[in-house]
């Protein structure tokens, strides 16, 4: 009887390995990875400012006119209200495993990419070193993350399908993606237009070489793509708009994605201005004295957004109405864009290159931890609202094992840079050529991001081309291993008919 039931407990034990559990095993360890990396290392972590920005409007509500406001909402539901940081980590790292899941939902369903390699891959995701760390952080990266794999999904789903009202779902998501990070909006953007094209782009192809088909069957893609393309285009401007509205509302402002996208650009492109670019000759003579405060410096356009002393900070002295000073950056800004493009496309080269040195990585990746030290009272404000005891200099603190990791993983930061090559690869050599040039379009459009609208190199900027990397990677992957099983195959075959 022992025998019969030990035998019978083996049989169980067993059937959990079989092919059909495979998904569930995977699941299981992503979740079982992620829940002991957070008992590991389980403590909360704050990047100055960002972090006592979005805990501000967590505590007050006010919105920040320079950042997506999300993420503070959040921060309320999961932390203020049960006065701990805890909750927020365990659904960040809910969050985290949900994004190597759906990660891998995509390698299998829409790429078609064997269960193995898509599971390998979706573990490699699970233990990314640009999700990881910022799972512990008060900062955005994390949901995110998730909404833009969501997105992705869901774009991939409309490719497939091409049904209208998984348009909507695109561009629902997306809203709530830029919600909580507005350096998705040029994607969001870009494939409002780009999803319906791609989609019947083969089919209008198709039909037009088909010359002996009937007018009609020629002109029936180009109608219902054309159709696609005006009803994704009416549900983002009806959408973005009411997210622009809901923001003005909130700040008691005009409509507008953020109020501080014009200050933001001319640091950005700082060493590229010149007084004639300025709409404002008080903006135009502080131009002419940069070289008080380094404004041809590539490596202070940090500082001329937020630094004291800086562009922002003396114009902030000169025009005192925040309205009107954005709007003067901006129209400056477009001035520098539509005169002397090539300047903005050789800071982003700067900015790119500037990646590419060993000891320059590491330190970046260090930075992005953080920097600085918390104001007088935010650590009393810390401690009584959430429990958290911490220093004013955070920079002082030892680095947490996650933390370590996320510095200590810099060669893998080289692969995430070449995000739009390996895409472009993968849509060559992958099997959908449509789902592998979203991909491309995808990295090529947040390398831009990266690099163009970016005042400096941050690692965490990295993220989502690191999940496009690990991605078109496996595809990639796949195509190789696959031509190593069939090529033996047809070998044995040709032998046997010989």
């Amino acid at each position: 009887m022992k025998i019969e039931e030990a035998a019978s407990k083996r049989a169980s034990i067993g059937a959990l390995f079989l092919p059909e559990n495979a998904w569930w095993l995977f699941c299981l360890l992503v979740f079982t990875i992620k829940f002991l990396l957070l008992l590991i290392d389980p403590s909360p972590k704050l990047f100055l400012g960002d972090s006592m920005r979005y805990i501000s409007t967590a505590l007050t509500g006010s919105v920040p006119w320079d950042r997506s406001y999300f993420y503070g909402y959040t921060i309320r539901w999961l932390a203020v209200w049960p006065s701990s940081f805890t909750p927020l980590l365990l659904v960040q790292t809910v969050a985290g495993a949900i994004t190597a899941i759906v990660f891998a939902i995509i390698c299998s369903r829409f790429f078609e990419i064997s269960r193995g390699i898509s599971y390998f891959f979706g573990l490699l995701c699970a233990l990314d070193p640009c999700q990881l760390v910022w799972e512990r952080y008060v900062m955005t990266e994390t949901f995110s993350l998730l909404l833009y794999v969501l997105a992705l999904y869901s774009s991939l789903l409309y490719l497939r399908d091409r049904r209208i009202w998984q348009l909507a779902v695109v561009q629902a998501i997306s809203v709530v993606l830029i919600g909580f990070r507005m350096s998705y909006l040029l994607v969001v953007q870009a494939c409002t237009i780009v999803l319906p094209v791609i989609a019947f782009a083969p089919y209008a192809l198709r039909a037009h070489r088909n010359r002996s088909d009937a007018r009609v069957s020629r002109l029936g893609p180009l109608t219902t793509s054309f159709a696609h393309l005006v009803a994704s285009v009416a549900i983002m401007l009806v959408m973005h708009s009411t997210y622009r509205h809901v923001y003005g509302w909130l700040r008691h402002r005009e409509p507008a994605y953020l109020h501080a996208t014009g200050l933001h650009l001319v640091s950005v492109w700082a060493p590229a201005l010149q007084p004639v670019d300025a709409t404002d000759p008080r903006f135009g003579e502080l131009i002419a004295e940069g070289h008080k405060f380094k404004l041809n410096d590539l490596r202070f356009r940090n500082a001329q957004r937020f630094g004291k002393g800086f562009l922002n900070d003396r114009w902030s002295q000169i025009e005192k109405n925040r309205k009107r000073r954005n709007r003067v950056a901006m129209q400056t800004a477009m001035n520098v864009l539509r005169r002397r493009p090539l300047q903005i496309v050789g800071l982003a080269v700067k900015t790119y290159l500037a990646y590419w040195q060993i000891p320059a990585i590491q330190r970046y990746a260090r930075t992005d931890l953080s920097y600085g030290e918390l104001k007088e009272g935010r650590v009393e404000t810390l401690a009584e609202k959430f429990h958290f005891a911490t220093v004013r200099q955070i920079t002082s603190q030892p680095l947490s094992l996650l933390q370590l990791y996320f510095v200590r993983a810099w060669p893998y930061y080289f692969i995430v840079l070449l995000a739009p090559l390996t895409c472009a690869l993968a849509t060559w050599v992958g099997r959908h050529r449509s789902f592998g040039l979203l991909l491309f379009i995808h990295a090529s459009i947040l390398m831009v991001v990266v690099t163009a609208l970016s005042p400096q190199p941050y690692i965490r900027y990295l993220q989502p081309l690191s999940i496009l990397a690990l991605l078109s990677l496996a595809i990639c992957f796949d195509r190789v291993t696959r031509r190593r099983v069939i090529a033996p195959a047809q070998v044995q075959a040709q032998e046997r008919v010989e």
